[in-house]
């Protein structure tokens, strides 16, 4: 059970059966989110959670990049935006885009080695580390990411060829900021459950405040720090 098991879900499909897609797609999708809070004022779709992005390419500044414009639209009007920082770590510089955006929180992987006990977790390896390919300090915040179990597809292109990730039968077990990122978008709905009219800029404050461990070392690797709902929520 996610976070916010209770949150109302709108699944917006811009990628092909096995995962694919074009940025123009993605960015279709996000615009179609933009365009149901228009067009439903008194429901509107309040946090957008994107398992994806791409290699970010150097537009001279991050504005200027098409999937950081739309994301900051959704943003400007609104909306939550949270972003996978990407799994080409640990190099340096390799936050995946639209995560490079200043605005949209940029989430990453940690990996709690099985643990209760807090103290023992780190960066997951694969985590994209920052600053951005713009010099900007990312990922914002990190959030658990590897061995997630969720839940299953069956016959999915994903299911077919990654057997050995099935857990019981209705569940899937992976890694990647993809999957921290969801959790991200959880706390979120509860911040907004608790507190509805807060903007995107200051849920983003409350969550980079509430954070535990790590807060003032490498802020490009863990942003700053790892998410804790109870602490953020206000």
């Amino acid at each position: 059970m996610g976070p916010a098991p209770k949150a109302d879900i709108i699944g917006v499909k811009v990628l092909n059966k096995i995962g694919s897609g074009s940025l123009s797609t993605v960015m279709e999708g996000v615009e179609w989110c933009i365009q149901y809070n228009e067009n439903n004022p008194e429901r509107r779709i309040n946090i957008i959670s994107m398992s994806l992005g791409s290699t970010a390419q150097h537009y001279g500044n991050p504005a200027s990049d098409p999937m950081v414009q739309i994301v900051e639209e959704a943003w400007d009007r609104g909306i939550v935006v949270c972003v996978a920082a990407g799994n080409e770590g640990p190099r340096p510089q390799t936050i995946a885009s639209p995560g490079v955006s200043e605005k949209v929180i940029t989430v990453g992987a940690l990996d709690n080695k099985n643990n209760v006990d807090r103290t023992v977790d780190e960066i997951a390896s694969f985590s994209s580390r920052g600053p951005t390919i713009y010099g900007a300090v990312k990922p914002d915040i990190v959030a658990p990411g590897v061995n997630i179990i969720s839940l299953r597809s069956p016959n999915s292109y994903l299911d077919k060829f990654s057997k050995s990730s099935r857990h019981e039968t209705n569940y899937f077990i992976l890694s990647g900021t993809s999957m921290a990122t969801p959790i991200c978008a959880g706390i979120v709905a509860l911040m907004l459950e608790q507190s509805p009219h807060l903007t995107p800029d200051e849920v983003k404050d409350y969550l980079k405040r509430g954070t535990d461990l790590w807060r003032r070392i490498d802020e490009n690797t863990y942003g700053a720090g790892y998410i804790n709902a109870e602490n953020s929520i206000p």
